[in-house]
């Protein structure tokens, strides 16, 4: 709210799992992930390009103060 007077919209992006280096341990849980994301599958680096090119087009330019999971429905649950 402080930065819409100035133009600037700041939204959040929260990704779900991504095996990547970073979350190589929690690999070993991977089955289990799985079966508690409705979608039934871990996400991948391409899932998270819809929203950010969303985000950064002007078509994004009404949205902000907003949190964005794309996380294949865990957060639903």
């Amino acid at each position: 709210m402080e930065w819409g007077a100035h133009g600037i919209v700041v939204n959040a992006i929260c990704p779900g799992f991504i095996p990547s280096k970073m979350s190589r341990e929690c690999c070993i849980h991977r089955p289990s992930v799985i079966a508690a994301t409705p979608l039934q599958q871990l996400g991948v680096d391409d899932d998270m390009k819809g929203i950010v090119v969303l985000l950064a087009s002007a078509a994004a330019r009404h949205i902000t103060g907003q949190i964005f999971a794309v996380d294949g429905g865990i957060t639903a649950v």
